[in-house]
């Protein structure tokens, strides 16, 4: 069976599940699964709707019972819908957040697995897994079709939608010259090293999403060996009391996940509410590299073609030493 024979404008499934991932400070709560399906395999905590509950809802109660903790605020990230040749039929509502009140503790249904997100065990996971979540950690949003007899990936098909869509159009309509290169998602500076071409050209930079006491917010790049003090960067800025903004900041004017934060993703700040500063030296460089809204990918282009980017959508940049 084949992912393109099933007519999937007239499929329903017989449940409706949920996943909920944690992913809090480079790492993700995993568990791995006691009993019903898929036991034994790592995954993350979720289960079957309770009628008349909304996946939300029965995402952040399958945690509690799974795991004694509760969700904070969780996001709905994409969809995975399964067809397996016995004829079960499951549609996943997938849900991620950033926090969680408690500490996990194993259940009679999971063992708690707190796990880098540089190493998640793809291995003892469902096949699906390694398809989309990835994708997930590194700031897309899916749409996942899957065929399975048993526990045996058969075939799938898996819609992306991602966010640097506006920007590769933008740079196709300036004619900006650019180059791109994909790699597993990397969340710090020292992982995105170790995915580097020892020979690559340009500089590579490392960005701070920061906002004062009154609530006005800089988005700031830097080199990426730069060091940054908050009390000294303050005073260049010509403010007081900077602090790291919250992702939920983040995610509402600048349009990207943690980890994927760019000077670029001031093309998304539509109301114009985020400064931006970057350091001088920057501005002239031939060749400047970071994420293009996504940690999957390291984008490079001039600081000249950036500074265009910025002043054309009301972002001038505040060239910082």
């Amino acid at each position: 069976m084949h992912v393109s024979d099933i007519d999937w404008s007239a499929w329903k499934p017989k449940d409706t599940a949920t996943l909920l991932f944690v992913i809090d400070h480079g790492r993700a709560l995993l568990i791995r699964k006691k009993r019903g399906l898929g036991a034994g395999k790592i995954n993350a905590p979720g289960g079957r709707l309770d009628p008349g509950e909304t996946a939300r809802d029965a995402a952040v109660r399958e945690v509690r019972e799974e795991l004694g903790v509760t969700p904070l605020e969780p996001r709905e990230r994409g969809t995975l819908a399964f067809e397996f040749v016995d004829g079960y039929r499951l549609f996943c509502h997938v849900f991620s957040s950033d926090r969680c009140e408690g500490e996990p503790v194993e259940t009679p249904e999971a063992i708690p697995l707190w796990t880098s997100l540089e190493s998640v065990p793809y291995d003892e996971m469902w096949a699906d897994d390694a398809l989309w979540l990835p994708k997930m950690l590194a700031g897309y949003r899916f749409d996942g079709r899957f065929v399975f007899d048993g526990d045996r990936l058969l075939s799938h098909e898996l819609t992306l939608h991602d966010p640097a869509s506006a920007l590769f159009e933008a740079l196709r309509a300036r004619g900006i010259d650019h180059e791109v290169r994909v790699h597993p998602p990397v969340f710090t500076v020292a992982q995105a090293q170790r995915h580097r071409p020892a020979d690559e050209r340009g500089v590579h930079v490392k960005n701070l999403f920061v906002r004062d006491k009154k609530g006005a917010m800089w988005l700031v790049t830097v080199p990426e060996d730069a060091t940054v003090d908050l009390a000294s960067l303050a005073s260049k800025l010509g403010t007081k009391h900077l602090s790291f903004a919250s992702y939920a900041r983040l995610r509402t004017h600048l349009g990207v996940e943690p980890g994927s934060v760019t000077p670029l993703a001031a093309l998304n700040d539509h109301e114009r509410a985020v400064r931006v500063a970057m350091s001088a030296s920057l501005l002239d460089e031939p060749i400047v590299r970071c994420h293009p809204m996504t940690n999957d990918r390291t984008i490079g282009l001039s600081g000249a073609a950036i500074r265009a980017l910025l002043e054309s959508s009301g972002h001038p940049p505040i060239a910082i030493e």
